[in-house]
C-alpha cells in the first residue's frame, strides 16, 4: 500500500504518566490502553487533543489544509509557539487512497490537497505506527484504538504508543472494524 503526506498534525501529549493531570474530571478514569501502552498517538481529538483554537484567520490557505493540518512543520511549531499551554508533539500523517467499508476495500480519493509523495518525507521523521480513523471526506472522527477500547481487545497488535505495529496488521484492524463497527465508518489507515 502506498501512503500519500498530508501534513503536520500538532496533538497534545498523553503519556501513562500524564494521564492524571490531563483528566483531572474524571480521577478514577484509567489509562485508556493496555499495560505496554505507554503513550497514545490517535489521530481522532477524543483521547488526544489538538492544539488549543487559534484564529483562523491567521493562517492563510498555504499554510493550513482541509484536513486540519499544517502544510509545513513550521507553520505548526509557530502556531504551537503562540497558543500551546500543554506538551505537544508533531506528527506527519499519510494516508492510502483505500478506506474500509463494510469488510471491503474501497478506492479513496484523497482529494482534498495536492498530496506529496510520502517518500520525501521518511528520512525525516520516526513512524510511530498506524492509526484506524473514521473518516468522513475530509475529516478525521474517531480512533476505535482508542476511543473505543479496541486496543484492549487486540493487544498483541498494539506498539507502546497505542497504534498498530505493522502496516499488515492495520489493514486487518480496518477490514474488521468496518464489518463489526464500533463507529459507522467508513474507516482510513493512517500512517503517523
Amino acid at each position: 500500500m502506498h501512503f500519500y503526506h498530508i501534513g503536520y498534525f500538532p496533538k497534545r501529549l498523553v503519556t501513562r504518566t500524564l494521564w492524571p493531570s490531563i483528566r483531572t474530571d474524571h480521577e478514577t478514569y484509567a489509562f485508556p490502553a493496555p499495560a505496554h501502552v505507554q503513550q497514545i498517538c490517535a489521530v481522532s481529538s477524543c483521547i488526544v487533543d489538538e492544539i488549543e483554537s487559534f484564529d483562523y484567520k491567521e493562517i492563510s490557505e498555504n499554510n493550513f489544509n482541509q484536513y486540519g493540518g499544517f502544510n509545513s512543520p513550521e507553520d505548526a511549531r509557530a502556531v504551537m509557539a503562540r497558543t500551546a499551554t500543554h506538551p505537544y508533539e508533531l506528527y506527519a500523517y499519510a494516508l492510502p487512497e483505500t478506506i474500509y467499508q463494510d469488510g471491503l476495500a474501497v478506492p479513496y480519493e484523497i482529494g482534498c490537497i495536492e498530496p506529496e509523495a510520502w517518500e520525501s518525507e521518511e528520512p525525516k521523521y520516526k513512524k510511530m505506527g498506524y492509526d484506524i480513523v473514521e473518516v468522513q471526506h475530509c475529516s478525521f472522527l474517531c480512533s476505535p484504538l482508542s476511543c473505543n477500547n479496541q486496543a484492549f481487545r487486540n493487544p498483541n497488535l498494539i506498539n507502546q504508543n497505542g497504534l498498530a505495529e505493522l502496516e499488515s496488521d492495520a489493514i486487518w484492524l480496518a477490514e474488521k472494524f468496518s464489518i463489526e463497527k464500533p463507529e459507522p465508518g467508513p474507516y482510513i489507515i493512517v500512517e503517523l
